[in-house]
């Protein structure tokens, strides 16, 4: 069985900053695209998460930036982003247990809105 191949990214890609806020704690989420069309400023899937916390390199910085690696690692390898944010810890109300969790449902609000193709890896 051959292991997947992961999907490398261009050089240059788009990127978009959101600020959230969880648990009284603030983030940065940063999402990279892949861009189909730089001159008409085309984006395509997102392909990589960034994700800091405000006060840098705490804990709370150290696990978000770790698991926001992780999370586009799934990316670029095929894992489509429902099964990601499927994936994560939620509380009993069903909102997300953790900042990373917010960044994978921030994720999905992006794939759902049509302006995002779902996963980074090889159609």
């Amino acid at each position: 069985m051959q292991p997947a191949a992961r999907h490398r990214l261009a050089s240059r890609r788009a990127h978009e900053t959101v600020a959230i806020e969880h648990e009284g704690q603030r983030y940065k989420v940063g999402l990279g695209r892949e861009l189909v069309c730089g001159e008409r400023g085309l984006v395509g899937p997102i392909v990589e998460i960034f994700l800091n916390a405000q006060k840098v390199n705490t804990q709370a910085d150290v696990l978000a930036s770790d698991g926001a690696i992780l999370m586009s690692m799934l990316l670029q390898y095929g894992c489509p982003p429902v099964d990601i944010a499927h994936a994560m810890k939620r509380n009993p109300d069903g909102s997300p247990a953790s900042p990373l969790g917010r960044a994978a449902a921030f994720l999905i609000e992006h794939t759902t809105k049509g302006d995002d193709h779902g996963s980074a890896g090889p159609a």
